[in-house]
């Protein structure tokens, strides 16, 4: 999905559609169906303007003007829908939307109803640089909110085409583990949840590992600081992760450092975050 993600390493949660109004999402509202240059799926608020990304939109029930079921997929520029759902929208531009439960087509609308928003399709279908590494945002939910933290990468060697040849790039970091945990971001979880990264692109192969935040507090207290901690001494524990296309599914638990191995057609990226809250 392309426009602005929330701040990096800080998670976000229920405010307004559009930019950061502070308000909560209608739990019901109308809105139209359009889509951007990659096909992505958009909605957009026809009694505000404002547009909001369906995030979990698979997981919503999705309904046709004349009662069957529809998929994602099934969703026409034009259509006019009615949206239901907790009302919390996450604090981005365009809004993202993770707590509809159902899309309901109330008018087929045409095509050419959509036009009146080609402007901000135009906006908002940004094409991803190639020459930039994959980049990914950590999701999950609670009782009370759904949560977004974009991921920084920490580390990657990536190839790009430029001018019909073939450029690598690499870029080292520290180790995940050599890194002060105030410097690395916060997925601020006090409970286990299920979280889910999503990347901005395919992912072939991912490896997730983790260590206690205390243990590595206790180590780079003993070595006199984080970034002189022995790697070796501290062997990662190996984390189950269930991938799919373009998303990643794992279970977190509050206290661990996480690190993230992914690999992409054009290279591998790491990835580094903490739930030490």
């Amino acid at each position: 999905m392309s426009g602005t993600t929330a701040e990096e390493g800080k998670p976000v949660a229920a405010s307004g559609t559009g930019r950061s109004t502070g308000r909560s999402a209608e739990s019901d509202m109308e809105a139209m169906v359009v889509r951007l240059d990659d096909g992505g799926l958009l909605l957009v608020d026809t009694r505000s303007g404002s547009p909001f990304v369906p995030t979990a939109v698979d997981e919503a029930n999705i309904i046709g003007v004349d009662g069957r079921a529809l998929t994602a997929d099934d969703l026409r520029p034009g259509n006019v829908v009615r949206v239901a759902g907790n009302g919390i929208m996450l604090e981005s531009y365009p809004g993202q939307y993770p707590g509809i439960e159902t899309i309901e087509v109330v008018s087929e609308g045409t095509a050419a109803d959509a036009e009146r928003y080609a402007d901000l399709v135009a906006e908002l279908s940004v094409t991803v640089d190639p020459a930039q590494p994959a980049a990914a945002n950590l999701e999950y939910a609670t009782d009370l909110a759904r949560v977004t933290v974009a991921l920084r990468d920490n580390g990657y060697t990536w190839t790009y085409e430029e001018n019909g040849e073939p450029v690598q790039v690499i870029a080292d970091a520290a180790d995940p583990v050599q890194t002060d945990p105030a410097n690395v971001p916060d997925a601020g979880i006090d409970q286990p949840v299920e979280g889910t990264v999503v990347f901005d692109r395919p992912v072939e192969a991912l490896t997730v590992t983790r260590w206690s935040e205390q243990t590595l507090e206790q180590a780079a207290s003993a070595a006199g600081s984080y970034q002189d901690i022995d790697v070796d001494s501290l062997p990662a524990e190996t984390v189950t992760v269930s991938l799919e296309d373009e998303k990643a599914r794992v279970d977190l638990d509050p206290g661990y450092r996480y690190a993230l191995d992914a690999t992409f057609a054009e290279g591998t990226v790491g990835y580094v975050f903490t739930t030490l809250r």
